[in-house]
């Protein structure tokens, strides 16, 4: 008779084994759809939870997500040693992130509890909230391309950082930022549908290329410069403006790092219904909408945290 120590390994031994009895109903589901409509869905839950749970977190969060990030803008305003080119567009980002804190945010809250209590004006709110969304949404994108731009050029084109990003070339390409995401919001107000899916889908293949290819490019950048640094006597000056430039590109990825993250739940119910794994997505609308603005309360955190100087100014107006 085997020891109960034997026993037990054996038992855990054939887990891997069985996975297969959890999986193959995922399988026949994704495969035939007369199979996934009579399968009952217990763990989903009902619409006015997932309001309600929406309504709590959109409204907490929000006060602090503008908060922070007026305290960064004036920060980053106010202190000299802290208005470097990077800083200053990430700036530029928290002006996005606080609008939609003061005006993204409450819209969809409000929004939220029309539908909750079956008020008749909650479809003017959901045009007023879907047409904000998109502005800001787009203005979002498009800084965080404009972020990423600047990281590449101050390291990979450093010689020609000076003449490339220039305070003049900075406002041009923020003003730019903003017309485009004002015309998107145009169009949906006018209900060019057609239109914005069109300039939508052109902003989202560019940032996803764009920045794809600038992290992986500045990836092997600093890996270089890093081998250049252990194996040649360099000027203390060099190896210190290669520590910095990095430091700011280490903020710029964890900042792209939360928005992929908050975007997730989106992402998953999309390629679920292109795939046509599932017919609703398990995860509610409500709950990836509000997951999807989460990464302007979560930034302004990250600026403090990469950045010292920042993180004291920043709480210190706080107290």
């Amino acid at each position: 008779m085997p020891s109960s120590s034997l026993f037990v390994s054996h038992h855990f031994s054939d887990k891997p084994f069985m996975l297969n009895s959890f999986v193959n109903p995922l399988i026949y589901c994704w495969r035939q759809k007369e199979t996934r409509k009579h399968v009952p869905t217990p763990l989903i839950s009902p619409p006015e939870v997932n309001y309600i749970i929406s309504i709590s977190i959109n409204s907490i969060v929000c006060p602090f997500t503008v908060l922070l990030n007026v305290l960064v803008i004036l920060v980053i305003k106010k202190r000299t040693r802290l208005r470097t080119n990077s800083n200053i567009l990430l700036a530029c980002l928290a002006v996005t992130d606080a609008l939609t804190g003061l005006f993204g945010q409450p819209l969809y809250v409000l929004w939220r509890i029309f539908l909750l209590f079956g008020l008749s004006n909650s479809e003017i709110l959901e045009n007023v909230c879907v047409c904000v969304m998109t502005t800001l949404s787009s203005a979002s994108y498009l800084h965080l391309m404009l972020v990423t731009f600047e990281r590449l050029v101050a390291i990979k084109y450093a010689m020609r950082y000076s003449n490339v990003v220039t305070n003049n070339n900075l406002k041009i390409a923020v003003l730019a930022i903003w017309i485009i995401s004002f015309v998107c919001g145009t169009l949906c107000v006018l209900k060019m549908y057609l239109a914005l899916n069109y300039i939508g889908s052109l902003i989202s293949i560019s940032c996803i290329v764009l920045v794809g290819f600038a992290y992986v490019t500045l990836y092997h950048e600093t890996r270089r410069h890093r081998m250049k640094i252990k194996t040649q006597q360099l000027p203390q000056e060099e190896v210190e403006r290669s520590t910095k430039e990095n430091k700011a590109l280490k903020t710029t990825v964890f900042v792209v790092s939360a928005v992929i993250v908050s975007l997730l739940p989106a992402g998953f119910c999309l390629i679920g219904s292109a795939t046509d794994l599932f017919d609703t997505c398990p995860i509610d609308e409500s709950i990836w909408q509000t997951c999807s603005v989460l990464n302007s309360f979560v930034n302004p955190l990250i600026y403090c945290w990469r950045q010292n100087e920042m993180r004291k100014l920043v709480f210190r107006k706080v107290k």
